[in-house]
């Protein structure tokens, strides 16, 4: 069973963090909903304290976990929110178990699967962090804001950086081959039925948002969010996000 936090009363909101992340991340945002909603954040696999199992930690198995946290505490529907892995995971609990979701919210992710590109840079990273996962830490999170943002959340940075060091490299690697595995779900933007949220930082170096803008249909239930940010939405641009969680 995954670690998760369960508090509130309300409306359902799921959060799943995502990779080098853990629940933690969600906690300056929950200190904003928590007296309005039942919230649940979980650790996923491999990730701030769920155990890592599994050679490959598929999206799909990902997927399963975070039903079983569900099931445990009788949650029956939510809305689920998902940053970057965790909005794979999102997607694909919208594609498998629809009749378990109100709504979702995309945050810095995308529906399609990785390149091939993007497959070969998994790997690399795999064997970066089992020789130096301080290095690899050191060099990606400051990456993932924005340039003209990083001097302004040097403390957030560090923050996000003092989490993705406790991720064991175990939990990095699986992760890493579950994504690189993973299938396109842009099927989901057509056929699932409640609000589909997306929230795109233009720019953005870890996912492509100008490929996954393309991709987005104008339905009714459909709703984008372009912000001037890199992939970390959640910090970068706080209150537009809290925003947009209030009014779902």
């Amino acid at each position: 069973m995954l670690y998760y936090n369960f508090f509130g009363k309300g409306e359902t909101l799921v959060f799943l963090h995502g990779f080098l992340e853990s629940l933690e991340i969600w906690n300056n945002l929950i200190n904003k909903l928590k007296d309005n909603y039942q919230i649940i954040t979980i650790d996923l696999p491999g990730h701030g304290k769920s155990e890592n199992l599994h050679d490959i930690n598929t999206i799909d198995y990902m997927t399963e976990e975070v039903i079983s946290v569900l099931d445990k505490l009788n949650i029956d529907r939510a809305t689920f929110i998902g940053h970057s892995m965790g909005g794979y995971v999102v997607a694909a609990i919208a594609d498998l178990y629809a009749n378990r979701v109100d709504n979702i919210v995309l945050i810095n992710s995308s529906t399609l699967p990785d390149d091939d590109a993007k497959k070969a840079q998994r790997l690399k990273a795999c064997e970066t962090a089992k020789k130096n996962l301080k290095g690899l830490v050191n060099l990606s999170i400051p990456n993932l804001f924005a340039k003209h943002h990083r001097e302004k959340y040097k403390e957030e940075i560090e923050f996000v950086k003092n989490i993705a060091l406790k991720t064991p490299v175990e939990g990095v690697c699986s992760a890493l081959k579950g994504m690189r595995e993973r299938p396109n779900r842009s099927s989901i933007l057509y056929d699932f039925k409640g609000g589909i949220y997306i929230i795109v930082g233009m720019n953005d170096e870890t996912v492509n948002p100008e490929l996954f803008l393309t991709l987005i249909p104008e339905t009714p239930n459909v709703h984008v969010y372009k912000f001037d940010g890199g992939h970390m939405a959640y910090i970068e641009h706080f209150d537009d996000v809290l925003n947009i969680l209030k009014n779902i």
